[in-house]
């Protein structure tokens, strides 16, 4: 078997638990913590805001790092750094020290053991099934969305949230690290083993590209027209996501339809990961974004005209194959855009970039509903910004398979 592909299952470990952590238990964790401190919600979700502020930092130096040293290494320590940060905020006194230590663990997690540091490694190893690699990796957020709240459920009611945490920490030092240790590593020939070879470059230094400095990647127009139009769709995609049981209970369906709705994004999303990363070997990686963002329009069209509930599931289902399907192709476009030699430090710069885009969209969103209300304006909003989010594509140059990713604007 390639080693390619143990590779893309230490990738798969590592995001399932920064994913399964930060995004899809955290809402089990806000109840307990809030009743320890003595706090209102809001004063938990600043860890949140806080985590996702210092992210902006954190990417930026991860991606310079594991272009500069060895990848490996740095995901090590990025592993060890997230199970301590798990220790230290079951260890908290207070909720300035609790909204510190989560927000340092997370960003920290998600910049050295999750999306970035992972499409970096399994993009090395990858040329003709790229996109395939990436979609698999990328499939692990969504098995830890699956897996890691089913174990915080079960672990809370006899353990607390402290000792909910400390067990995710062991977790992490016992399970996670050891594959990351027998699976990861930084480049092919660290392993004496040469890239999947390409049928334009048959192996050679092409797709690798020259190292590029922090400047000349910012200088590239091509770093602007992606970022924003992939910042204006994940956060048309994610404003309305937050909302899907909000307005699916608007408009009248109960809470198991509603239920039901985010069951059907998530299936979505799993397949969308794999389809698209497929697409994304075979197709136009600009063209496969683009379809990306049709199913998103799509979506929102179908959300706004109040049809029957068996089209409420098909607009689920296009949301979700788009927001998973969107991850592979980001990937693939990055490898593409800047080389294999500065992917880490490009996708370091162009994540907080989309992250800025994103955060207005949220109270945006809750704006145009309080103006409204309802969800309806909201929607048709945020397809013109869909919309938007394509044209921006329109000038962005790939690069012809066997030239050199530097050589592009």
């Amino acid at each position: 078997m390639f080693y390619g592909w143990r590779v893309v299952g230490g990738s798969f470990v590592s995001q399932a638990f920064v994913i399964g952590i930060f995004t899809f238990s955290v809402s089990l964790l806000t109840q307990p913590v809030q009743e320890t401190f003595g706090v209102r919600v809001e004063e938990v979700m600043y860890s949140l805001t806080l985590g996702t502020f210092l992210g902006l930092f954190a990417m930026p130096l991860a991606g310079t790092l594991i272009d500069r040293v060895s990848l490996r290494k740095v995901m090590i320590v990025g592993v060890l750094l997230f199970a301590a940060g798990l220790a230290l905020i079951a260890n908290t006194q207070t909720m300035t020290q609790y909204i510190l230590a989560f927000g340092f663990t997370m960003a920290i997690a998600h910049s050295f053991a999750g999306a970035l540091i992972c499409s970096t490694v399994v993009s090395r190893w990858f040329t003709v099934n790229r996109g395939k690699a990436l979609g698999i990796s990328a499939i692990g957020t969504s098995a830890g969305g699956a897996l890691i709240p089913v174990l915080v459920a079960f672990w809370l009611p006899e353990y607390g949230w402290r000792g909910t945490l400390l067990n995710l920490s062991l977790l992490l030092v016992f399970g996670v690290l050891p594959v990351v240790l027998l699976t990861i590593r930084s480049w092919p020939v660290d392993v004496g083993r040469s890239a999947e070879p390409s049928p334009a470059t048959s192996g050679t230094m092409a797709d690798i590209g020259k190292l590029l400095s922090l400047g000349q990647i910012l200088r590239k127009p091509d770093f602007w027209w992606l970022g924003l139009s992939l910042g204006l769709l994940f956060g048309a995609y994610t404003a309305m996501l937050s909302n899907l049981t909000p307005y699916a209970t608007q408009l009248g369906y109960d809470e198991l339809q509603a239920s039901r709705l985010i069951m059907v994004v998530a299936i979505g999303g799993m397949l969308g990961k794999l389809l698209f990363g497929m697409a994304a070997d075979r197709f136009s990686l600009k063209v496969s974004l683009w379809v990306a963002q049709l199913f998103v329009l799509m979506s929102f069209i179908l959300l706004a005209a109040d049809l029957p509930y068996a089209l409420m599931l098909t607009s689920g289902l296009l949301l979700g194959l788009a927001s998973g399907g969107m991850m592979p192709v980001w990937g693939a476009l990055m490898a593409n855009l800047f080389g294999l030699a500065s992917y880490g430090r490009a996708m370091g710069l162009i994540g907080p970039l989309v992250t800025l885009c994103v955060l207005p969209a949220f109270p945006l969103a809750g704006r145009l509903y309080d103006l409204s209300g309802d969800f309806k304006l909201t929607l048709f909003v945020f397809s013109g910004v869909v919309v938007a989010a394509g044209v921006l594509l329109i000038p962005l140059r790939l690069n012809r398979p066997g030239k050199p990713a530097s050589a592009a604007s």
